[in-house]
């Protein structure tokens, strides 16, 4: 598998450096052709203390890319902490960490929301995420 270059610029300006660097190496780690995009960033999202947010087709508001999926590095249940983002490239045979400039505010502010919505369910049904589904589809 092939990794684009991640975050460009200097990434320990934004405080972000390590944790971008972790999850740009757990990616690699990662075989997009073999397990497929999401797979390859829940995993890398497992390996590093992550928490998986979402997947979901580009919009084409930027270049090279085909999928991008969203990461929450912090505790969880708080709704502090850092969003990371992996993009498919539009070929779909190599993943990348995005920074937040190139994703844009409003995949930013999507992630950001998300992980409020989260919090806010756990704090008030503390077994989410834990519960086995019941019946069948």
């Amino acid at each position: 598998m092939q990794m684009d270059q991640a975050v460009e610029g200097d990434p320990f300006e934004a405080g972000e450096g390590v944790e971008a660097v972790e999850f740009e190496l757990a990616l690699g780690a990662g075989d997009v052709g073999e397990t497929g995009f999401e797979d390859c960033v829940r995993r890398a999202a497992e390996m590093i203390g992550g928490e998986f947010l979402f997947a979901m087709p580009t919009d084409g508001s930027f270049e090279d890319a085909s999928e991008i999926a969203a990461i929450h590095m912090g505790e969880a249940g708080e709704s502090r902490g850092r969003v990371f983002f992996a993009v498919l490239n539009a070929d779909g045979d190599a993943m990348r960490v995005a920074d937040r400039e190139e994703v844009g505010d409003r995949f930013h502010g999507f992630a950001r929301a998300f992980v409020g919505v989260l919090s806010r369910i756990r704090d008030e049904m503390p077994s989410f995420g834990q519960m086995e589904p019941k019946g069948e589809a």
